[in-house]
């Protein structure tokens, strides 16, 4: 029996006590959208290693592991105050979840304007809800994304936002899945749908764990993550992911977006290292002049490992992307980039760029960069490119020569080398929160599992 059949026999059997368990609470819309959902994952299974798609991922490990839903802690821990939580951004409306479930005491929708709707998973079974969860489940393709399939049909909790025409959100919107100990194996399965309708204007941040509570402390987690954005005419939504759950921590993330005329979608994702930790953009330019931006950034030691796989449809003319994904590898960690930007035939004067550049702090660290261009149209302006190098010695020296220690001199090159993705954030609190975590990872002394210190102190590289 493969690997794959033993985690969809796993799966199986805790979706059937899961559908049991929720049967009487469940509407019947629910249900059926669950059951349809698993159908899909059944019929896709857990992608393997001759899977194109998922070609430097091997989600072996995670295929050999039983993973029930967590569960609901038994209290709130008093080490969770809220402001620890923030990327500097200390008011304005959070939701936070805990072992994928929603914590009403930890959240706030205050400095929402009049007309935005902000609610999490069970709020939106009301019948005064049915418009807004029609969106649900549009813009992620169940069909041809396994993950997105099995996370359909372990919904049960999450949010939606949803900004009506016009309104503009000044402050952050920020939503936090955090994980509590644990000690056994378990899975959460978050779920956010974003509607940005006309004209409308708003940032968002959804965070998945933070380790200063200690999280997955006890055992491994699966966070099984799906986000849909959708956009209105002359939308603008800025998106802002981080992933920092923990060195045990499986992490499979997909952001599916939907953009109408005119539209902008700005997206910056930063990952911290994890087991596994995959990141899939899908994003689907649907109306002329809409125009999209992601930028990641991957800082990653010991075994850790990060697949950014991102797949942009221009489907109309005068459409605009670019992709800018930046990596920092030290210990023996695996860092790999594929870009995919598909340019119909009727899709005229489209103007797509994507880059992945990596720095190399150790002989141990692997990086594999894939960019790709499928173009169908002849009136096009496409460029992709892709570098891997190690920290220019000539600066280093210089940095030397000033008195400044190796660790400091290399930090502050890795600085430099990140800030063009953190700046893409925007907000002066945003792009500060962002760079404190970045200086927090690279500072934290580690050993990695040969006993070599960490490379990001600026000791000489494994």
């Amino acid at each position: 029996m493969s690997t794959a059949t033993v985690q969809a026999t796993a799966f199986e059997a805790e979706f059937d006590r899961f559908a049991k368990l929720t049967a009487d609470t469940a509407p019947a819309w629910l249900r059926t959208m669950r059951h349809e959902a698993f159908e899909q994952f059944r019929a896709q299974g857990i992608p393997g290693p001759k899977h194109e798609e998922w070609l430097y991922t091997n989600l072996t490990p995670l295929a050999r592991t039983a993973l029930p839903l967590a569960p609901r802690p038994g209290e709130v821990p008093t080490s969770l105050a809220a402001h620890r939580f923030t990327l500097g951004v200390e008011t304005g409306p959070r939701l936070v979840f805990l072992n994928g479930r929603f914590e009403p005491t930890l959240s706030s929708t205050s400095g929402l304007p009049d007309g935005v709707v902000l609610i999490h998973g069970a709020a939106l079974r009301d019948e005064e809800h049915a418009e807004l969860r029609k969106e649900l489940g549009t813009v992620a393709d169940t069909s041809v994304h396994p993950f997105a399939a099995l996370n359909t049909a372990f919904l049960n909790d999450g949010f939606v936002l949803r900004v009506p025409a016009g309104v503009v959100v000044d402050e952050p919107v920020q939503t936090l899945f955090l994980h509590t100990p644990t000690g056994q194996p378990v899975a959460v399965h978050p779920r956010i749908l974003v509607v940005a309708e006309e004209n409308s204007q708003v940032t968002f941040v959804e965070r998945y764990g933070i380790n200063c509570i200690g999280a997955l402390a006890g055992g491994t987690c699966f966070t099984n993550a799906v986000t849909e954005y959708v956009l209105g005419q002359s939308a603008r939504v800025k998106a802002v992911r981080i992933q920092h759950e923990g060195t045990s921590t499986y992490h499979v993330g997909l952001t599916a977006v939907r953009q109408a005329r005119d539209s902008h979608f700005d997206a910056v994702t930063l990952s911290l290292g994890g087991a596994i930790d995959r990141n899939e953009f899908s994003i689907d330019i649907d109306g002329e002049g809409a125009e999209c931006n992601l930028a990641g950034l991957y800082v990653l030691n010991r075994n850790e490992h990060v697949d950014n796989h991102t797949v942009v449809r221009h489907n109309v003319p005068h459409g605009r992307s670019s992709q800018l994904f930046k990596g920092v590898l030290a210990g023996k960690s695996h860092g790999a980039f594929t870009g995919r930007v598909i340019v119909a035939k009727h899709a005229q004067k489209t103007i797509a760029e994507q880059a992945n550049h990596t720095l190399l702090l150790s002989d141990g660290a692997v990086a594999e960069t894939r960019p790709q261009l499928e173009i169908y149209a002849d009136d096009v302006q496409c460029t992709h490119g892709a570098t891997i190098g190690r920290l220019d010695e000539e600066a280093l020296y210089y940095l030397r020569a000033r008195a400044i220690d190796p660790g400091t001199a290399r930090n502050m090159l890795v600085h430099a080398f990140a800030s063009e993705v953190t700046e893409a954030a925007g907000s002066p609190q945003l792009v500060e929160g962002l760079e404190r975590l970045i200086a927090s990872r690279l500072e934290r002394p580690s050993e990695d599992p040969d006993g070599t210190t960490s490379a990001f102190r600026g000791e000489s590289p494994a």
